[in-house]
């Protein structure tokens, strides 16, 4: 006998891909359906790797491992080795809790005159060919 499942049939559940949605922080509501927009695969995902680098540990019910340390970094001194500690978290965050992204590159820029570090983050999306960005500041908030 044999196997039942033609080769097309396998290919194309092969090649079906499963989309990305997430809700926008800015909760923004669509003028015309006026229900909440959200956010499809790339945007996404970018959100999810933002939100990683600023949730602190503890932050997220029943899940008290997840989130990085950065923002405890912004209060030691402002040197090298606070750059490098910062760039190596974010880095730990996204290899342990963003599986949709790989080829990851940090790049921390000490502002000091403004009290904050300039973060650049690029990152493959695993399902798309194209390299992505993310720019942001870390500030401290007290």
């Amino acid at each position: 006998m044999g196997n039942n499942f033609s080769d097309s049939t396998s290919s194309s559940l092969v090649s079906r891909r499963r989309g990305y949605a997430d809700l926008p922080l800015s909760f923004a509501i669509h003028p015309n359906t006026k229900d909440l927009t959200s956010l499809k695969d790339i945007d996404a995902v970018k959100q999810s790797v933002k939100n990683l680098v600023l949730t602190n540990f503890t932050e997220r019910p029943f899940q008290p491992r997840l989130g990085s340390g950065v923002t405890g970094l912004l209060f030691e001194n402002a040197d090298p080795f606070t750059q490098m500690a910062i760039k190596d978290e974010i880095l730990r965050v996204l290899e342990e809790y963003e599986p949709r992204v790989n080829g990851v590159a940090v790049n921390v820029i000490d502002e000091s005159e403004r009290n904050s570090y300039q973060i650049n983050i690029q990152f493959n999306v695993i399902f798309s060919n194209l390299r992505e960005e993310i720019n942001f500041y870390l500030e401290r908030t007290r």
